[in-house]
């Protein structure tokens, strides 16, 4: 009698058990985020996180977010085809030493903004990123000293014919080079792990590079030393391009506490620009000689690597409405093909262009 009467109860308990799990599990798939188990149900704030195959992994899980962020970049650079701006030549041509430019480390600056859309949690990120240096070298010497740039080959040597430009024995160089780039992205940032988000992205990279050479020359070895003293050579490479890029963003949570979030992150993306270089070679001495170069406009593709990997703090406050990042790492950007001067002795070239060093970010999500 006492089994009879108990059986239905427990069957009643059973059902709604199961029912409070159902429940249960499905506000965990429509929140996209991991829940307590709970032991009484409350009305849930809609969010807009559907039933995604992966849900998103932005800090603040709403409909729309703007993220407002600079970067302080600091960098160096290193031109290949710098190392050989210049050539002591002993006596006899008993050894040759090879002048290089130094690039010193300077401050550049990134700033963007990044729109998180309520379609899908899709974000839209626009960029630009400002950046400069100046390469110097200088050199003395009591033997003779001989420059790969093209115009000068042709001083007192209008035929071309055999190496006939003078010889100095005082040389200088400044190499400067500006970097305007702008990047659009849409990507969608998602948890691939409990620790592990990814974000794939495709966009547009564009901009310019400007490279431009200033040399100068002193006590050429001509035969009449009073025709002049010193000489200049000034070349120019620029570089304009735009064109489709891509990449994988990563981030893994190393732990918390309190409102604070600590991770390792690693960004990844390339590029492929086409454009356009434009070159000019302009040599004058006191005579007055001026020699110029006229090298035709070369249209073609430019590719670049990037890399950025690094720590990253992240902490809300006003009951999680807003969130700063910092972010500290090292990035290297590989720009291929960049330097596309002409050299006498050797031909055109198609020489890379790096820009590496510390780059720490600031960014406020509202």
């Amino acid at each position: 009698m006492k089994t009879i009467f108990f059986f239905p109860l427990f069957v009643l308990s059973f059902c709604q058990n199961i029912y409070a799990d159902e429940e249960i599990s499905w506000l965990k798939k429509r929140n996209c985020q991991k829940t307590e188990p709970i032991q009484r149900i409350e009305p849930v704030q809609e969010t807009c996180c559907p039933l995604l195959p992966n849900c998103s992994a932005r800090l603040r899980n709403v409909c729309t977010s703007f993220d407002l962020f600079a970067d302080v970049l600091v960098w160096t650079a290193r031109q290949s085809g710098t190392e050989n701006w210049a050539q002591v030549i002993g006596p006899g041509t008993r050894f040759l030493k090879l002048q290089s430019v130094s690039f010193p480390w300077d401050v550049g600056l990134r700033v963007g903004v990044d729109y998180g859309m309520k379609h899908d949690q899709w974000d839209t990120l626009f960029a630009y990123t400002w950046f400069q240096t100046k390469g110097t070298d200088r050199v003395s010497t009591p033997f003779e000293l001989n420059t790969s740039f093209t115009a000068n080959f042709y001083v007192n040597n209008a035929s071309g014919g055999g190496f006939k430009g003078p010889l100095y024995k005082k040389g200088a160089i400044q190499w400067r080079i500006l970097f305007n780039m702008f990047d659009w992205e849409l990507g969608r940032k998602y948890w691939a792990g409990s620790d592990l988000s990814l974000r794939p992205f495709l966009g547009l990279k564009g901009g310019w590079i400007h490279q431009t050479t200033h040399t100068q020359w002193q006590n050429p070895n001509i035969p009449d030393p009073s025709s002049f003293g010193t000489a200049t050579e000034n070349i120019k490479n620029n570089f304009w391009g735009i064109g489709p890029s891509g990449g994988l963003s990563t981030k893994w949570k190393l732990g918390a506490l309190c409102s604070h979030l600590f991770s390792l992150f690693g960004d990844f993306s390339g590029a492929i620009l086409a454009g356009r270089w434009t070159f000019s070679d302009i040599y004058k001495n006191a005579v007055p000689i001026v020699v110029s170069i006229e090298n035709p406009s070369v249209f073609g593709a430019a590719s670049m690597l990037r890399g950025l990997m690094g720590f990253e703090w992240d902490t809300s406050f006003n009951t999680e409405r807003f969130y700063f990042t910092m972010r500290v790492g090292y990035e290297s950007q590989f720009w291929l093909d960049q330097l596309q001067i002409y050299q006498f002795d050797i031909g055109l070239q198609d020489l890379l262009l790096t820009l590496q060093g510390a780059t720490v970010d600031f960014a406020f999500d509202f």
